[in-house]
Order: structure tokens, then sequence, then C-alpha cells
């Protein structure tokens, strides 16, 4: 690890709200949503129970609990039966176990944050092939990305679609023959590219697809301009192997810090 991998809070977190609003932009007409902003962080609110987009993210300044209630308020007056809160550590103020309590917040499950250089590439080696997803091949990568999705309400389609198409968005698939197996999203965005979407077809995990995925989009946002590449994956319990997280580790990212979620139910 050396410190130009180590992104800079502001630069890390300010990149993820933008991402947020993008896609609450380009969400497909008829989806029932409410964003807020503040500093740097935007809540995406949505009429469901999905913790994948009832969220908020994007906090580099320290928060104070008139900022966290004005949050909860945008969900609950959204319909958002469920969201999460993610905080890094060092935002939060010293009463926050108080301030989860009076706003009916409860620890979630923690995750990741890694971030990366682009100055060098990662060297991967696997038999499929890997290569940019062209337009004519969208549906189909959102086809892949539907598989790592427990939860599907009906509008996720229509989210992973506008995820997909931004300019800003960059996505790579691996193949075996003529089969689409694998896909993961890079968003760019100044310094930054965003690693989203993620995803291995069950029969095809085991074979580097996604290291080569990694190492496909590091690429990507070093020719974009970017000086970091940044990704969000869950903690392991202790003790566990956690494949997403070794495969970012061995592709030269490092831990940055470990978010602090909350729920919102």
């Amino acid at each position: 690890m050396t410190d130009t991998d180590i992104v800079p809070l502001a630069i890390g977190e300010a990149a993820e709200g933008v991402f947020t609003r993008v896609l609450a932009e380009n969400a497909p007409a008829g989806i029932e949503l409410r964003t807020l902003t503040i500093g740097t962080a935007t809540a995406l609110a949505l009429r469901s129970d999905s913790l994948m987009f009832n969220r908020v993210i994007g906090f580099s300044e320290p928060v104070s609990a008139e900022v966290v209630a004005r949050f909860v308020t945008t969900f609950r007056e959204a319909g958002s039966l469920r969201a999460t809160l993610k905080f890094p550590p060092s935002v939060l103020p010293d009463d926050w176990d108080a301030v989860c309590a009076t706003l009916g917040l409860t620890a979630g499950p923690a995750t990741v944050k890694l971030s990366r250089s682009t100055a060098a590439a990662a060297q991967v080696e696997t038999d499929l092939r890997i290569a940019p997803v062209a337009a004519h091949q969208r549906q189909r990568a959102v086809e892949v990305m539907l598989t790592g999705f427990d939860d599907r309400p009906p509008y996720l389609v229509g989210m992973l679609g506008a995820m997909t198409s931004h300019p800003q968005s960059r996505q790579f698939a691996a193949w075996d023959g003529d089969e689409m197996v694998a896909v993961g999203l890079v968003f760019t965005h100044g310094e930054i590219g965003l690693f989203k979407g993620g995803v291995t077809l069950p029969s095809h995990r085991g074979r580097g697809a996604q290291s080569a995925l990694i190492a496909a989009r590091i690429e990507a946002a070093r020719a974009a301009g970017c000086r970091w590449v940044v990704s969000e994956t869950s903690q392991p319990a202790a003790g566990e192997h956690h494949t997403s997280l070794s495969n970012l580790e061995r592709a030269g990212f490092v831990r940055v810090w470990d978010y602090r979620n909350v729920l919102l139910t």
C-alpha cells in the first residue's frame, strides 16, 4: 500500500453523491422517488422497501442530528419502508448512539470502502474473453446483473438500465464463446472511477471473470483521466472468506474505511 492508493474522503464520498443524483435524474418515468442533497451527500428515496436503492451516501463533513433527521424525513415522506444511511466513521458526532435512538435507526450490515490508484495496471489471467459492452448488448448485461439480486422489485430493470446507459458509465463483460457470463461497470467523475454492478453467473464463478473485469475497469478509468478507482463490498465476519473483497485486494485495492451503516425501518 502507498499513500497514492488512498482516496481522500471528500473526493471519494462526493463521487458517490454524484452517482446517486445521476441515478435519480435518469430513473425511468413512472418511478416514484424523492431526493435530498446536503453538502456532498444525496438520498435516493423510493416508495419501496429496497435497501439497494433507498439509501443516502456521500457524507464528507461532520454530520449533526438535524442533518440526519432531514434525510430520515425524506425517506418517510417518500414512503420508503426501509433505507440505509451510510456514514464514514470520521463524520459521526460524539452522541451518535443517542442520535440513532431518537430517530429510530438501528445498526446495519458492515461494508468496506476500498480504493486504488489507477497508475499501475492489474495483472490477471482468465480463459474468458473480456470486452466493452456495446449498446445492443446492454439488455443482456442487465439480465446478467439481475442474477446478483435476491430482491427484484418491479422497477429494478429500469434502474439498472439507467445505470448502464449513462454516458459517464462504461460497462465491461466476460464472454465464454458467445455467451456473456459476467459484467462490471465503472462510473467516472472527475478524478474518481466508481465500481458498480459486478456480477458473475454462478456457472462461471472461479474462472477469473471479476478479476479481469476489475483490471479492464481500472484501465478505462485511467484512460478517462481518473486518479483513483473505488469500490464497496461486504465486510466478512472474522475468519470468513469473501470473494469480492479478495478480488479487490489482490488487484491492489486497500481498505480506506468501514462504513457505519444504519437502517431505517
